[in-house]
């Protein structure tokens, strides 16, 4: 049964990866990156996290390498489209990370002014810096992780690019809060807010929180497990914003209407 699973998946992908490469080199490397993803312990050490390029059918380029987390990116972001949005976007910053592939897509589907990219993890901050500037968006990326406060903290690298998480120990990295990234940039609203920083939402949304007055909306994904998934939802709409909840098109969205 896994394997028929498997084989569902891969297949899936290729027609995924058929639409959205832009030529047949980008569709064939997708196709093949994809595929080998099911099965990167089989691969040589010096394949796994090699940097590829593929470029979409609308002339983006995305860089990644060969990691499951970055293809895994690809596929929610670029292939399945969990970021799209039930409603138009209003002009403001967008604020984002990881390897700058939901950054992206919405600046490539909507209108924004200055992009501000927080991402802890030196390898991933890079490609978001080489996404950004290869695709002429103008942006700017903070290497530190986000959170209630401004100091210092621990980060937990992970095999999977998109694991890594603040934690008791590990690398030691720069923390700073959304409203320090405000003040120190002049912006004064965010358009839009993506929020995926595996557990450590709780700990964003129940520190101060004057930066949710100043947000118009904002896609999040939690993570139940290590959360209370209930009392947060309630804890951000209580803010002014409207919830909307998870499906199989889209994460967690709140929305602060008109």
């Amino acid at each position: 049964m896994r394997g028929l699973s498997t084989l569902h998946a891969i297949a899936k992908e290729w027609r995924s990866s058929l639409r959205l490469g832009g030529d047949w080199r980008s569709r064939l490397r997708l196709m093949m990156d994809f595929t080998l993803s099911h099965a990167l312990f089989l691969l040589p050490r010096g394949m796994v996290n090699r940097e590829r390029q593929i470029v979409t059918a609308a002339g983006i380029k995305i860089s990644y390498r060969m990691n499951r987390g970055d293809l895994q990116g690809i596929r929610e972001v670029w292939c399945d489209e969990v970021y799209r949005l039930p409603f138009a976007t209003r002009p403001g910053a967008l604020l984002g990370a990881n390897i700058g592939l939901t950054t992206l897509w919405m600046a490539t589907h909507g209108q924004f002014g200055p992009i501000i990219a927080v991402e802890p993890d030196p390898g991933n901050a890079a490609l978001v810096e080489k996404n950004i500037r290869q695709n002429g968006i103008a942006g700017k990326v903070i290497e530190a992780a986000v959170g209630p406060s401004d100091g210092e903290a621990f980060f937990a690298r992970m095999s999977w690019s998109n694991l890594g998480h603040v934690a008791d120990e590990g690398t030691p990295v720069r923390m700073i809060s959304v409203g320090t990234i405000l003040d120190e940039n002049a912006i004064d609203s965010l358009s839009l807010v993506k929020v995926d920083i595996e557990g450590g939402e709780q700990a964003l949304f129940l520190g101060p929180a004057e930066w949710l007055a100043r947000t118009q909306a904002m896609i999040v994904e939690f993570h139940p497990g290590l959360v209370d998934y209930p009392m947060l939802t309630k804890t951000v709409a209580s803010r002014g914003l409207e919830y909307i909840p998870a499906s199989d098109h889209n994460m967690d969205i709140f929305v602060r209407r008109a």
